[in-house]
């Protein structure tokens, strides 16, 4: 036991001797390749870029139901990082993964509502409309994420709610 507690606290002790700058020169080399990426993206006229730094790329118009906030979706996705690992997919044959809007991230939910059923889009989404300064599993602090998503069905849905741009949440 005694030996366990001093083991531990030796690697507590060489743990802070990491210096704090090495955290802060790969955060900011995060944040210069997020950068770069949305410099390259204004260089696509295929890329809309909203004001909420969202980018959105239609690729394939659907012809059904656009979802509102409060609108049950199934989609097919895949989520990959910059450098193009994917951290995240729900692709067939697998069933579609179904959610309200308003329960996922910011990203998802202002690009969600700008597609209609049986559309595709990728959304570049900056770490604001992600998950930040947390880390989550697979995917780093401060990332910008890149989701292909396939809106497979709208589930209950308001024709007249108009496609809007919320910006950056809180």
């Amino acid at each position: 036991m005694l030996r366990s507690c001093i083991l531990f606290a030796v690697l507590l002790l060489l743990v802070s001797l990491v210096p704090a700058n090495a955290d802060n020169r790969i955060l900011d080399e995060q944040r210069e390749r997020n950068r770069q990426h949305h410099e390259d993206m204004l260089a696509h006229p295929e890329v809309e870029v909203l004001p909420s730094g969202l980018g959105f790329q239609q690729i394939t118009e659907g012809s059904g139901a656009r979802p509102s906030e409060l609108s049950s979706v199934q989609v097919y996705y895949r989520g990959r990082l910059l450098n193009g690992d994917t951290f995240d997919a729900q692709l067939p044959p697998d069933e579609p993964i179904e959610f309200i809007l308003h329960q996922v991230i910011p990203g998802w939910q202002e690009g969600l509502k700008r597609m209609r059923e049986g559309g595709t889009a990728r959304l570049h989404v900056p770490p604001q409309l992600a998950y930040g300064d947390q880390s989550m599993p697979g995917i780093p602090p401060f990332s910008l994420l890149i989701f292909d998503i396939e809106l497979v069905r709208v589930i209950g849905f308001r024709r007249d709610e108009p496609v809007q741009s919320h910006g950056a949440y809180q």
